[in-house]
């Protein structure tokens, strides 16, 4: 209880030195340092975005956006395919996903998750021949990570795609059971693998909920895509008929 109560109490210091920070000193993009807003309009702009469907194993150019054959037999994986909306390089967009995650500046999820709408809008040609998405689910925080951010950045990313591209949200289904370390602080892979595996399951009440649905998870960043696995793996006996994956970039 103590350890709960310290987290919540250095959350909501953080938020207040952030609001007094910005009465005095105005937002300003993250790039230019332009005053407004943490993006300026210019910027976003200039964020390069995906223009292609890739196998997320191999990285070679699928067509209908799924994971190779070979490379899905290869891993076991239970994902129908994953999509990458930016580029890791550009450092506004590390810029944005570190600011959001780390110093709690809810504000990016606007622009991020515009990020992701703006992918859609540029390969709605190829995504809507292939794909019908059903259901939105963000990949899910530990509580005390939760209790910690005071917010789940997959959630609000969620939500925006929400409002643009009118799907159901499901942000009950998936639960985060074991309190793992954060993927990009592990720089092996194989223990970015071990770090989230078999860490997610599902909410018994909800079996139904996903049963020959064309699922989309949701999330910032993706690294070894083993985040993603995992969450397919838990969902995957409730029967839905494809699992799809999407990130803002990966690392």
């Amino acid at each position: 209880m103590a350890y709960r109560i310290n987290l919540l109490f250095v959350r909501e210091t953080i938020k207040m030195i952030t609001d007094f920070l910005d009465i005095f000193f105005p937002k300003r993009c993250l790039s230019c340092h332009k005053e407004s807003s943490y993006v300026c309009p210019d910027c976003f702009a200039k964020i390069p975005l995906q223009r292609s469907l890739r196998c997320y194993v191999c990285a070679k150019r699928a067509p209908n956006g799924k994971t190779c054959p070979a490379c899905k037999t290869k891993i076991g994986s239970c994902l129908t395919g994953l999509a990458i909306a930016s580029d890791w390089k550009n450092m506004l967009v590390r810029q944005m996903i570190y600011e959001f995650k780390y110093r709690f500046i809810k504000d990016l999820a606007d622009p991020l998750g515009n990020l992701l709408i703006k992918f859609f809008d540029l390969n709605k040609i190829e995504l809507n021949k292939i794909i019908n998405f059903q259901i939105l689910i963000p990949v899910p925080l530990h509580k005390r990570r939760l209790s910690w951010r005071g917010f789940n950045q997959a959630q609000l990313l969620a939500f925006q795609l929400n409002k643009h591209l009118n799907i159901e949200l499901i942000d009950n289904l998936l639960i985060r059971r074991r309190y793992t370390l954060p993927q990009m602080e592990i720089k092996d892979r194989n223990q970015r693998i071990k770090n989230v595996s078999g860490i997610f399951s599902v909410d018994p009440q909800n079996q139904n909920a996903i049963r020959d649905k064309i699922v989309l998870l949701v999330d910032d960043i993706c690294t070894t895509a083993s985040t993603f696995e995992n969450c397919a793996k838990a969902l995957w006996p409730l029967k839905p008929k494809q699992i799809w994956a999407l990130a803002v970039a990966r690392d």
